[in-house]
């Protein structure tokens, strides 16, 4: 049974056509969430957020009258604020999201892997807290530890791979694939969401929507357009450095693991 059975979500978004974007594809990724409520702006939003006390509220920044950055400020006073995800169309406002205590943004067109970033990181922080969704009746939230190893298909056998060997975990034509630091290609079943989730967060960064790495393997960062980045790796057994991007919905999230 999934974590987030029960979890209440309310939507503001002044554009209609997004606010139903986004609440389809909530609920085609997690069928077991519960959209109490739709609002097109900030103080109808606000009322919501009042009477239905969700766990999280996905706030359009740009939004008539009070804006989503206000509306997010006075929750900052409540005291049980659901967790906030700010969406929006331009990356500029990421750190004005994090100063108001957001856990995270999306950017506007949505992406399903971006909703899957989002609602693994919360997945997270319910598993770390001892803290029941507000309306899970009786369901227990149970504490969760990182999984130090992970089992991938090799011939008629089951080869163990230890995450400390995990150079990077990728998606690549709908597939995903564990990438070790001896250069070594294996696919696995998993999700990035699920390795995103199921990594010890202290050494990997879900860094783009293709891709998790291993922090302790960067060795330097270019810049990339769009205030972007590109993450160069360590030479591994191949002899070759790895290049990975840092998507423009990721960059602030890189400044927890490397001070820039």
């Amino acid at each position: 049974m999934t974590r987030l059975k029960g979890v209440k979500v309310i939507i503001a978004d002044d554009e209609r056509l997004m606010a139903v974007e986004l609440q389809s594809l909530l609920l085609e990724t997690y069928p077991d969430l519960q959209i109490v409520g739709v609002a097109h702006d900030g103080e109808a939003a606000l009322q919501l957020i009042t009477t239905y006390k969700p766990d999280i509220a996905f706030l359009d920044i740009q939004m008539p009258g009070m804006t989503g950055l206000e509306v997010a400020k006075k929750l900052i006073a409540c005291e049980e604020p659901p967790a906030v995800v700010f969406a929006t169309a331009y990356d500029e406002y990421a750190l004005k999201a994090f100063a108001v205590n957001a856990m995270d943004y999306i950017l506007k067109p949505y992406d399903e892997l971006d909703i899957e970033r989002v609602m693994g990181k919360f997945e997270k922080m319910l598993a770390r807290s001892t803290v029941k969704p507000k309306s899970s009746g009786n369901i227990e939230v149970s504490k969760s530890c990182a999984v130090r190893k992970f089992s991938v298909e090799k011939g008629d056998r089951m080869e163990v791979i230890d995450s400390d060997k995990i150079e990077i975990v990728y998606a690549k034509d709908r597939l995903v694939y564990i990438k070790t630091l001896d250069g070594e290609n294996y696919r696995t079943k998993l999700t990035l969401q699920d390795f995103e989730s199921k990594l010890p967060s202290d050494r990997f960064f879900r860094c783009h929507r293709n891709f998790v790495v291993n922090v302790n393997q960067i060795k330097e960062i270019a810049t990339w357009f769009n205030k972007g980045y590109i993450l160069i790796l360590q030479k591994t057994g191949t002899g070759k450095s790895t290049e990975v991007p840092v998507g423009r919905a990721y960059a602030a999230k890189l400044k927890e693991y490397i001070e820039l």
